[in-house]
C-alpha cells in the first residue's frame, strides 16, 4: 500500500536543445495519407483547421493557422493544396512539401481586406472536386451513434464548408473521416516517430518543471495569479489555458487563475499544457494532516493513498500488446469504490492536443502499440470534504526498434528517459514494463501536502 514519506526529489536536467520534426517526416505523413485515401476508397481528404483545432492540419502540413482558418485538400492522385487567409500566406508550408497555396480571404478575420473575391466552391472545383468525388472531411471531431442520427454524415467543421462540399460532390459522397486520423485503432496520429516523441519530451520536461516551480511558490496568503506567474513555456504553444486554483474553486477544475488569496487547508490545483503534453498536480495547502480539519484530514489521506495505488496499477499494466480494457480493469480492481470513481476515462492518447482520443474503456480490445503517446489521467470523482487530488503526466510506449531510434537520434532525450525510469524504480518503488518511457521530469512524483515538498507518495 502507498505511503507518504520523505524521499529525494527527482533531479533530471531540463533539455536545452529543442527538437523539431523534420520536413521529410511531414512529407512521409502526406504520402501515408495518400495511401490511406486509396485504401479506403476516397478521392480527397479535405482537412480543416483553426486556432483551436489545428492538429490534423499541422500533422500533414506543419501549419497551425494563426488568427484564421486553413484548409488542406489532399488528392489520391498526390495533388496537395493548402487554402489560407491573408495573414497566413507568409506562414505557408515548407516549399519542399510541394503543397500549392491558394488565398481565400473569407478565412481572414472579420472585416479584414476582401479585395480578391473567390468562391470556395470555385476553388474546390479547380482542385478537382466534382460530382461523384468521394470526400473525407477531417477536422474537429468524429461523432458517436446515439448522439446524432447519422454520425458518418455529421461534421465538426463549419456548415458553410460542408454545404459547399455537398453541393459539389453530392450528398452521399461526403463523410466524416476524423476517426482515420485520431482513432486508437490505427489512426494516422495514433503512433509517433522518434522525431515527434523528442519534440513532445521537450515540452513535457518543461511543462512538468513549470508546474513544480508554481507548486513550490504556494504559500499561505499568496495570490493564485501570482503563483501562476511561475509557470513558463520557453516559447512553446499552450495546449490548454493555465489552471491555478485553490479552495472551492478547485471543484470547477477548468478555471483560470484569479487574485484569489490562498488559505491554510485549501485544496490546490495546478495544470499546465504545452503542445504535446500536460502536467497536473493537485493536493492540499498544508504541511501534513494536522493542518487540515479532522474530517478532511482523515478523508484526504485515505483517498490519496488508494488513488496512488490505483495510478500505480495503471502504470504497471501498460505494455505493448496489452488490451486497453485490461489496463482499465487493473486500475479499477485497486480503486476503492467507497472512496472514489473515475470521473473520466483513466488515461487517453496525447498529441498536439491534450486529449486526442482514448482506448481506455471497460472491455476495450484496442491493443497498445509502439509509438503511442499516452496521458496518465485518473481524475477522482468522490463524495466528501473538498480536497484536491490529481497526478497527470505523459509517457510513450516504444518497442526495441523505436527505442534504438530514439537513442541514436536523440541520445540526451533517451538518457533522460532512463533516469526517469531509474527514479521511479529506486525511489517511488514501481517497476515499469521496458516499453514504458516517461516524458515528465517529475515522474510519478507528487507531494500531496504542498507546503512540505520533501514528503511525497511512494509505493511503500
Amino acid at each position: 500500500m502507498s505511503v507518504i514519506r520523505a524521499i529525494p526529489k527527482p533531479l533530471i536536467e531540463l533539455p536545452t536543445d529543442r527538437p523539431f520534426v523534420p520536413t521529410d517526416e511531414f512529407a512521409a505523413r502526406i504520402e501515408t495519407a495518400i495511401a490511406l485515401l486509396k485504401k479506403v476508397g476516397l478521392d480527397f481528404f479535405v482537412v480543416y483547421g483553426d486556432r483551436e483545432r489545428a492538429g490534423d492540419l499541422h500533422f500533414l502540413s506543419g501549419v497551425d493557422p494563426r488568427f484564421e482558418e486553413g484548409l488542406l485538400v489532399l488528392s489520391s492522385t498526390g495533388d496537395r493544396t493548402i487554402i489560407l487567409g491573408n495573414e497566413n500566406l507568409g506562414y505557408a508550408p515548407d516549399k519542399a512539401l510541394g503543397i500549392s497555396v491558394e488565398l481565400y480571404q473569407e478565412f481572414s478575420p472579420q472585416g479584414q481586406l476582401r479585395d480578391q473575391s473567390t468562391q470556395i466552391s470555385g476553388l474546390l472545383k479547380r482542385l478537382g472536386l466534382s460530382t461523384g468525388s468521394k470526400v473525407g472531411v477531417v477536422g474537429g471531431k468524429y461523432l458517436s451513434s446515439g448522439f446524432v442520427t447519422a454520425p458518418e454524415k455529421a461534421f465538426g467543421v463549419p456548415s458553410y464548408l460542408v454545404d459547399e462540399l455537398r453541393a459539389i460532390v453530392g450528398e452521399g459522397n461526403i463523410s466524416n473521416a476524423q476517426k482515420l486520423f485520431v482513432s486508437p485503432d490505427g489512426g494516422l496520429r495514433n503512433t509517433n516517430t522518434a522525431h515527434q516523441i523528442a519534440e513532445f519530451e521537450y515540452a513535457a520536461a518543461h511543462s512538468s518543471m513549470s508546474v513544480h516551480a508554481a507548486s513550490a511558490a504556494i504559500t499561505v496568503g499568496a495570490r493564485a495569479d501570482h503563483v501562476a506567474d511561475h509557470l513558463f513555456n520557453v516559447g512553446l504553444q499552450l495546449s490548454t489555458h493555465p489552471m491555478v486554483n485553490f479552495g472551492d474553486k478547485v471543484a470547477r477544475a477548468l478555471s483560470s487563475p484569479t487574485p484569489q488569496v490562498i488559505a491554510m487547508g485549501d485544496a490546490f490545483q495546478i495544470a499546465y499544457g504545452l503542445k504535446g503534453t500536460l502536467t497536473c498536480r493537485s493536493g492540499m495547502v498544508a504541511r501534513n494532516k494536522t493542518d487540515l480539519s479532522s474530517d478532511a484530514g482523515d478523508f484526504f489521506e485515505a483517498i490519496t493513498l488508494n488513488y496512488f495505488d490505483t495510478v500505480i496499477a495503471w502504470y504497471k499494466a501498460l505494455r505493448l500488446g496489452a488490451a486497453a480494457g485490461d489496463v482499465y480493469a487493473a486500475a479499477d480492481a485497486v480503486r476503492d469504490a467507497d472512496l472514489f470513481k473515475f470521473a473520466l476515462n483513466p488515461g487517453h492518447t496525447l498529441h498536439y492536443e491534450e486529449w486526442l482520443d482514448t482506448p481506455f474503456n471497460p472491455g476495450s480490445k484496442t491493443k497498445l502499440v509502439s509509438g503511442m503517446v499516452l496521458q496518465a489521467d485518473i481524475i477522482p470523482d468522490y463524495q466528501g470534504p473538498q480536497i484536491g487530488l490529481n497526478i497527470e503526466d505523459g509517457l510513450v510506449l516504444a518497442d526495441a526498434t523505436l527505442q534504438k531510434s530514439l537513442a541514436d537520434l536523440y541520445p540526451r532525450v533517451f538518457e533522460r528517459m532512463q533516469k526517469r525510469r531509474n527514479y521511479v524504480r529506486e525511489v517511488i518503488g514501481v517497476e515499469l514494463d521496458p516499453s514504458v518511457l516517461l516524458l515528465s521530469n517529475t515522474p510519478l512524483w507528487h507531494a500531496p501536502y504542498v507546503l512540505d515538498m520533501n514528503l511525497a507518495l511512494t509505493a511503500s
